[in-house]
């Protein structure tokens, strides 16, 4: 009686375990032989030990991997401690639970179970789902004869072996208790968290809390699935870092190429002076892109392994929730946490593309020296890249910083810089952002090449010399554009250069030809200055005079407003440089930039030298454009960098940065307290110092 009543109350239960099987795993995917079998000798499992990462092997299969009381799994490479050796593992007993349905539906020779116990072979034709025996033809008509089996469902045998009753013989899989084999386990000890059979609960577990399997699982299923979902939001996050991942190397690839192309394009000018150097340059970029590829693709591999061990854990805890029996998800839930556990903790890396910054030494084939054409500055670079290494006998310029107490490098100071707001251009500075000058591509012609900046004195109008378009920009002090002013028509082939306000006259260079212009682009008068250089550079001070940087001559000549000639400035015993671009203060002490010797000249009016800013005694590398406040600071454009030195040519700091930006500063100037930056591209931005 009481087994018809323990077959009536598993019939109740079957129609839930029916439902079960309708998810996405089902028990006809999971019982076949790819499933069950070992993935080290390729046949099905023996004695399946399970690791903690779910992966599972034959426990003779992991036996001689143990080394030194450790095992490597041989799929995804977790170390296990096991100390008692791989008999310590716990059994995989769901694939044990599939193993003896796969084995049965597989056996061809299938005796009678009553018949073979009188000494007689006969073929079995049928079987009991509840008494598990395979019956003879005979035998089945007894079987549903007789009272006590009255009630056992018995089906044909084919339909057996087809698999029609999987899911019944699945659900009424029982798991014996080790100490009373007889018995099977159908409670839950809470106290000790182990499942436990009828006997085991009226003697060792009698004072413990005590529930049954069902009740236990239902309540362990919810925290189950809500670890499943977690780790498909693991799973989803590791996917978009893949895209990532594959989006660094597409714009690593293209900058690459944008930077070939421009190597190229500037090589073809003046190929036969600089093919051996293009060659060295485009095989130092090859490089540096290779390098970072193989980093990302390194990445991607470690991003595509922690992905297949989330998917692996996710399929596993989702085949072992849909078809596992209720002791088995309870004996598995455990290790499904910790594993999920452990992925979710596993800190994914951040990438970032590194894009190499392209210097070209000279602006035009005129500048041609003995020096390197191309150089790069690659992230990780110290300053100066592979130019030089800014020493001072045997102390580099990072430890002259440090013990300076000076900031070298306001990428590596974040926490004191503050990130622009609004901004397209990625600068950090050291400075508030105040706004920038409103560009409308529809008034030019030809893309905009900024190559002078002056400020209107009393007004604050910006005026912005386009050396492409031959006119000068005129803005408002909010940045607002004012509209353009022509230039003279110049010689065939030359070229406006620098501009300068002075009191009611603005100045302008022209290959080696000064012409002054009213504000409003009145023609004045044209001089002609001294040497042969293509360009000059012009400041003014105050409302007295013009100051004409003069190149190799390394000289300054003052003009006044009127067009005379009213002194000139030739520092002592100072040869072999260029003098490009030129500021005074209010002492009228005169700041040049040195284009050949790449160093700073402070000079006073009679021509002494009163300091001298280089690339081994400052953060100086490349110094280009130069501006000065009231308070006489001097302002250097670097390459990418804008750097602040005291009026005394002190170690310097760097107050904007804008390291991987596609358009490098050009010039800058001050008006009163705000720092007006130009890149070449036209585009202007105010910062308040």
């Amino acid at each position: 009686m009481y087994a018809a009543l323990g077959s009536l109350r598993r019939k109740k239960a079957w129609p839930r375990r029916n439902m079960a099987t309708q998810s996405s795993t089902s028990l006809q995917d999971l019982i076949r032989e790819d499933f069950l079998t070992c993935k080290i000798c390729y046949d099905l499992y023996v004695v399946p030990k399970i690791l903690p990462c779910l992966h599972s092997y034959c426990h003779g299969c992991l036996e001689p991997l143990v080394e030194n009381g450790t095992l490597q799994c041989p799929e995804c490479r977790l170390q296990t401690g096991v100390p008692e050796g791989a008999a310590g593992l716990k059994t995989n007993f769901f694939i044990n639970g599939l193993l003896e349905l796969f084995q049965m539906k597989h056996n061809k020779d299938l005796e009678c179970t009553i018949c073979s116990t009188t000494q007689k072979v006969v073929a079995a034709t049928s079987r009991c789902l509840d008494c598990k025996d395979f019956l003879c033809q005979m035998c089945s008509q007894g079987h549903c004869c007789s009272r006590l089996t009255l009630h056992h469902k018995v089906v044909n045998l084919e339909e057996f072996l087809a698999g029609h009753y999987d899911t019944e013989v699945r659900f009424m899989q029982e798991l014996c208790c080790q100490g009373h084999p007889q018995e099977a386990l159908r409670f839950f000890c809470d106290t000790c968290s182990v499942p436990i059979c009828r006997d085991c609960r009226m003697l060792d577990h009698f004072q413990h809390k005590v529930v049954s399997m069902t009740s236990a699982v239902q309540r362990e299923r919810p925290s189950v699935e809500e670890l499943i979902k977690s780790l498909q939001r693991t799973i989803t996050g590791i996917s978009e870092q893949e895209k990532a991942v594959e989006e660094g190397m597409d714009k690593l690839k293209a900058e690459g190429e944008w930077v070939k192309e421009r190597i190229c394009n500037y090589v073809e000018d003046i190929i036969t002076y600089i093919f051996a150097q293009k060659e060295s340059a485009l095989a130092k970029l090859n490089v540096f892109v290779t390098e970072q590829l193989e980093g990302f693709c390194l990445a991607r591999k470690e991003l595509q392994i922690q992905k297949d061990k989330a998917v692996s854990t996710q399929v596993f805890s989702q085949h072992v929730l849909c078809v596992g029996k209720d002791y088995e998800i309870l004996y598995l839930e455990g290790m499904i946490r910790n594993r999920v556990e452990e992925l979710q903790a596993h800190q994914l890396q951040q990438f970032s593309s590194q894009i190499p910054e392209l210097a070209i030494a000279w602006d035009e084939p005129q500048q041609l020296s003995e020096a390197p054409l191309f150089s790069f500055v690659f992230p990780g670079d110290p300053p100066g890249g592979d130019e030089q290494h800014l020493e001072l006998g045997s102390q580099s310029l990072t430890s002259l910083g440090e013990e300076s107490g000076e900031v070298t490098d306001a990428l590596s100071d974040a926490d004191s810089c503050v990130s622009r707001s609004g901004s397209s251009t990625g600068y950090w500075i050291k400075a508030e952002y105040g706004y920038s000058f409103d560009l409308d591509p529809s008034c030019f012609r030809k893309e905009p090449n900024i190559t002078g900046v002056a400020v209107v004195p009393h007004t604050g109008l910006v005026l912005l010399l386009d050396q492409a378009n031959d006119e000068i920009k005129q803005y408002s002090p909010g940045g607002q554009f004012q509209g353009v002013i022509p230039l003279p028509i110049p010689d065939a082939d030359s070229v406006f250069c620098g501009i300068c306000v002075c009191g009611e006259v603005l100045a302008c260079s022209s290959e080696t030809h000064l012409f002054f212009l009213t504000l409003d682009g009145l023609f004045l008068r044209k001089l002609q200055m001294r040497g042969s250089e293509t360009s000059y550079a012009l400041t003014s001070y105050r409302d007295f005079y013009v100051a004409v940087s003069e190149g190799t001559l390394c000289s300054i000549s003052l003009y006044n407003p009127s067009g005379l000639c009213v002194g000139r400035v030739q520092p002592e015993s100072y040869h072999g440089g260029k003098f490009l671009f030129i500021a005074v203060n209010s002492w009228e002490e005169f700041v040049v930039s040195d284009f050949i010797k790449k160093q700073i000249v402070i000079m006073e009016k009679s021509g002494l030298v009163l300091n001298v800013l280089k690339p081994s005694t400052s953060l100086l590398i490349k110094p280009f454009s130069v501006c000065v406040d009231e308070d006489r600071n001097i302002f250097v454009v670097d390459q990418f960098k804008v750097i602040r030195f005291s009026s005394d040519g002190g170690t310097g700091k760097v107050v904007l940065s804008g390291q991987g930006q596609p358009r490098r500063p050009r010039v800058l100037a001050i008006d009163n307290e705000n720092l007006i930056l130009v890149r070449e591209d036209g585009s202007t931005d105010v910062y308040y110092l």
